[in-house]
């Protein structure tokens, strides 16, 4: 193989590992995004289930004192 050849294919090979390298970076970057958002719709859930767990015995306390 002669020097050419050998340049070509090394720079042809450099073209292409920038891109795939890119997709691989934001493919991680894409799941840890999705990680967070699934953590952070499990806490909006216990939220909700507290505040409405919350909300019925403010509800009883209201009912208890008399107030409307």
């Amino acid at each position: 193989m002669s020097d050419t050849v050998t340049v070509a294919l090394i720079s042809s090979g450099a073209t292409m590992l920038v891109p795939i390298t890119a997709l691989l970076l934001n493919y991680r970057g894409f799941v840890s995004v999705e990680r967070r958002i699934e953590r952070v719709e499990q806490d909006m859930k216990e939220f909700f289930k507290l505040m409405s767990t919350l909300s019925a015995g403010v509800a009883r306390l209201k009912d208890h004192v008399g107030l409307k």
